[in-house]
């Protein structure tokens, strides 16, 4: 076996590396390091240059990563993952600028590796060479930025993943107590008396249905990363316009869901981007964590989500005041509890967690600042 024989490039193992080190000692009679080997790949004194110097800052460097036309010219292996690449880093040469032809096909090109998830930062020759210590420190901390946005879109996925999994739970969860009390809130719909003014006895408000936005898998087989930008903002647009307000999870959801994919951490951050250039369009306005259509003038309906799991942290603020305020009218009073209860009634779900309970409450509260209600020892009250 020779040393040659062992491609340094193709392997993450420190192992690997020392014995190609070591075969080649025992050939040639000299000790080559691992970073004169990876540079002797290179394929200018340039790119040999700038891969010296960041594996002198322990970086842990790849050149000519890729194949043949979608070459990086070198590959920034992250120090966490091993295998995994962090960023590329493309090294321009004089020639670089002379021809525009050449300018074009390497910004398709990097058009394409990025679409795939590739993050390239550019160094060019003139640059290096007149401020070499600079252009050094500039690279690293862009490595570093992209370490951080590396974590933090693991964390996300995590996050999504996490989520994703107690959606599914609460969703068969509510399925199953959904079948199990049908018959008794039916029975219950009208047995609510509360304390009436005049000829109004209580009866429960009716919600309206939650209508999820259709057209899910409608572009399945097609890469939501690579999809036109008008696409991806006429999606975005017909969700919020639909659902308006919708929780910022649901809206990445149900978009990512038309191309029969999961909204990983990649896929959140264009899709995110995209509501961005829409809310500039003022087509869409964010309120916190939810997307209101502009049409809707800050308006909004109480809609039932009996049976379809989704939870009491993704209902706006300002659907919980209307469903308040719709129990409480024609002067009823409710005792706090009871009306925390006949508000989750309204809602569709079937008990009250602490979710519910933090959420109507904070509702509540807010009424109560803002002078709506009055609060004595009966209960609860509009204030006249």
């Amino acid at each position: 076996m020779r040393g040659d024989e062992i491609n340094a490039a193709a392997t993450t193992s420190k192992g690997a590396r020392l014995l190609r080190e070591f075969l080649l000692y025992a050939e040639r009679g000299r000790l080559e390091s691992i970073s004169a080997s990876l540079a002797a790949e290179t394929e200018s004194p340039f790119e040999r240059d700038v891969l010296h110097e960041l594996t002198q800052r322990n970086m842990q460097i790849l050149p000519q990563v890729g194949v043949a036309g979608y070459r990086i010219d070198l590959g920034v292996l992250d120090d966490v993952m091993p295998g995994r690449f962090l960023c590329g880093i493309e090294c321009d040469g004089v020639a670089y600028h002379a021809s525009e032809t050449a300018r074009d096909r390497d910004r398709l090109r990097q058009q394409v590796l990025e679409a795939r998830g590739w993050t390239i930062h550019r160094v060019w020759s003139t640059d290096w060479f007149k401020d070499r210590q600079g252009q050094i420190e500039r690279l690293l901390q862009l490595i570093e930025e992209t370490r951080a946005r590396a974590r933090e879109a693991e964390a996300a996925e995590r996050e999504a993943q996490e989520r994703t999994r107690a959606e599914a739970e609460a969703r068969a969860t509510a399925e199953a107590e959904a079948a199990h009390t049908l018959a008794e809130l039916q029975g219950q719909e009208n047995a609510i008396a509360a304390p009436a003014r005049g000829d109004h006895p209580y009866k429960r408000p009716v919600a309206s249905p939650y209508v999820i936005t259709p057209g899910e898998g409608q572009y399945a087989g097609s890469d939501l990363l690579g999809a036109p930008f008008d696409q991806l903002t006429q999606a975005v647009t017909t969700v919020v316009e639909t659902e308006s307000p919708i929780h910022v999870p649901d809206l990445l959801s149900r978009v990512a869901g038309m191309w029969g994919a999961r909204a990983g951490s990649r896929i959140q951050t264009r899709i995110l981007g995209v509501c961005q250039a829409v809310e500039r369009d003022g087509r869409i306005q964010r309120r916190s964590d939810f997307f209101w259509s502009s049409a809707s003038g800050g308006r909004c309906t109480v809609r039932s989500r009996s049976g379809l799991g989704i939870p009491g942290n993704r209902i706006a603020p300002e659907e919980y005041r209307e469903a308040l305020l719709a129990v409480l009218a024609d002067g009823h009073v409710f005792p706090r509890v009871q009306l925390t209860n006949e508000v989750r009634a309204v809602f569709g779900f079937s008990r009250t967690g602490a979710i519910l309970d933090e959420a109507i409450g904070s509702a509540i509260t807010l009424l109560l600042q803002e002078d709506k209600l009055g609060e004595a020892s009966t209960g609860l009250r509009l204030r006249i």
